[in-house]
């Protein structure tokens, strides 16, 4: 591991994994503080990420600080570095993640960012860009990023940009999810649910107890996920970091277990994490033997009420693929995101724009790949 070096405007410290634990109170306080709310930044999310999906990843964790008293953290961020000495960093986003693993300070987010970068320059020698994947495009980090580019002179590429379906906050009357779906897909959800209650009694409840998280790796488990083994219990790595990862957040009091239930047996189970202001729908399940009532949606719809009226959360992101077909349909709202690619010194615009030219085509063999493999599979 190289030792720390002293940036312009900030110190940077690589860190292991065991000395990132002991910052935990300070990575707190830099959560309440952050330029903006991401639960896949937070020490609850990130720590247990690390330890049971990262390895053989070629991570490295790297705490800014403010300056070498290491007084006052202002960024934490997780970097994944390419087998090959040239290529590009890039902000680690585990497949688990909604945003990649970036915390930064609100007051300092140029010189945190300018010191990651300049970190990067000089020990890395062999790389020519930084990828800061799944930005908000109208956020801080995007704008600072944008700012860092030309003050410094560095090239800069934006790329991919998507939207994903979001809810806001509404405390007016008649107004909200109820209002905004068309009325003919609603008489048909209302006529399923009816329908569904036919067979026994439907409750839906919202629960902060992480017992609950059992329950839903269960119902998980008895879909398609759990025929194909890609249900998150299956992988052990990934049901402990699942278990880990969602106590965290429970004993804070920033989870909550969406439930519907027929007869007291779970149908739909959702999970909900919070930071500050926002939430991040993260994952759901149902039992596919009432696919024909639309079980996820009934729950979604439940859950969406409660959560737009909640006068402690502006909004909630899905934390969903674009175009998603379910809840793209439920909630109007979208979350504008973007890549960034920044190159890491000045001077490097042209070897930059070929790692990124070598990077799209390796994207497009892939998804190749991967449409065959889905092909072969059903």
């Amino acid at each position: 591991m190289t030792l720390p070096v002293r940036d312009a405007a900030a110190f940077v410290e690589p860190v292991s994994i065991e000395t990132v634990q002991s910052h935990f109170a300070a990575w707190r306080r830099l959560c309440a503080r952050a330029a903006e709310p991401n639960v896949f930044a937070e020490p609850e999310f990130v720590l247990p990420a690390l330890r049971c999906l990262g390895a053989r990843r070629r991570l490295q964790t790297l705490l800014v600080w403010r300056d070498d008293s290491r007084q006052a953290l202002i960024g934490v961020a997780v970097l994944r570095f390419p087998l090959a000495r040239f290529g590009a960093a890039r902000l680690w986003q585990s497949e688990q993640a909604g945003l990649p693993a970036l915390m930064l300070d609100r007051e300092a987010i140029a010189p945190a960012l300018e010191a990651i970068v300049d970190w990067l320059a000089r020990e890395r020698r062999g790389l020519v860009g930084l990828v800061a994947p799944t930005l908000e495009a109208e956020g801080p980090t995007a704008a600072a990023l944008g700012a860092l580019a030309a003050r410094a002179n560095l090239a800069i590429h934006w790329r991919d940009g998507r939207d994903r379906a979001a809810l806001l906050a509404t405390n007016a009357p008649n107004a909200g999810i109820d209002s905004s779906l068309p009325k003919k897909r609603v008489k048909e959800w209302t006529r399923q649910r009816r329908r569904l209650a036919e067979g026994g009694a439907l409750d839906y409840s919202a629960s902060t107890d992480a017992r609950g998280v059992e329950e839903f790796l269960a119902l998980e488990a008895k879909g398609w996920k759990g025929a194909r083994g890609t249900a998150l219990r299956d992988d052990p790595a990934l049901a402990r970091f699942t278990r880990e990862m969602l106590e965290g957040f429970a004993a804070d009091g920033r989870l909550t277990i969406h439930r519907l239930a027929r007869d007291d047996a779970p149908i739909a189970i959702g999970l909900v994490l919070r930071a500050r202001r926002r939430a991040f729908y993260w994952k759901t399940a149902y039992d596919e033997a009432f696919a024909a009532f639309s079980p996820g949606v009934q729950l979604t719809l439940d859950l969406s009420r409660v959560l737009e009226r909640d006068a402690s959360i502006a909004l909630t992101d899905s934390c969903a693929i674009a175009n998603h077909p379910m809840i793209d349909r439920l909630w109007p709202a979208r979350l504008a995101l973007i890549d960034c690619v920044i190159a890491t010194r000045a001077g490097s615009a042209a070897a930059l724009a070929l790692w990124l030219k070598g990077e799209a085509l390796r994207l497009r063999l892939r998804g190749t790949a991967k449409t065959l493999v889905n092909r072969l599979r059903s």
